[in-house]
C-alpha cells in the first residue's frame, strides 16, 4: 500500500479513483517535480498531479478493488440460504456487470 497524503486525506495510490463524472484515475507509479504522485484518466488528456486531478475533478472517491478469491463454505451457504445476494444478482439488480 502506497499511501500519499493530500488536505489531510490519505490516499492509497495502489488503487483506483473515481472522479464524480465517472472518469477513473490511476496512479502512473510516477511523482511529479514536486514530489506529487501523477494520475492518468482512462479519458483523454495529461497525466495530472493528484492535487490538480482532486481540484479540478474531485473528489476522487477510492474504487473497489476486485478480489479474486473462492467464497468460504460459511459464505456460500448464505448466499444460497438467501440471506445476501450473490455479486452477480446485485449487478443483475442494479443493471451493471459483477
Amino acid at each position: 500500500m502506497t499511501i500519499y497524503l493530500h488536505d489531510g486525506v490519505e490516499f492509497d495510490l495502489d488503487c483506483e479513483f473515481v472522479d464524480v463524472t465517472g472518469v477513473v484515475w490511476a496512479w502512473t507509479g510516477g511523482w511529479s517535480l514536486a514530489g506529487e504522485p501523477l494520475l492518468r484518466s482512462d479519458a483523454s488528456g495529461p497525466d495530472l498531479p493528484l492535487p490538480d486531478a482532486y481540484y479540478y475533478h474531485g473528489p476522487l472517491i477510492p474504487r473497489r478493488r476486485r478480489i479474486k478469491v473462492t467464497p468460504g463454505e460459511a459464505f456460500a451457504a448464505t448466499v444460497a440460504s438467501g440471506y445476501v445476494e450473490s455479486d452477480a444478482e446485485f449487478a443483475a439488480r442494479i443493471g451493471g456487470r459483477p
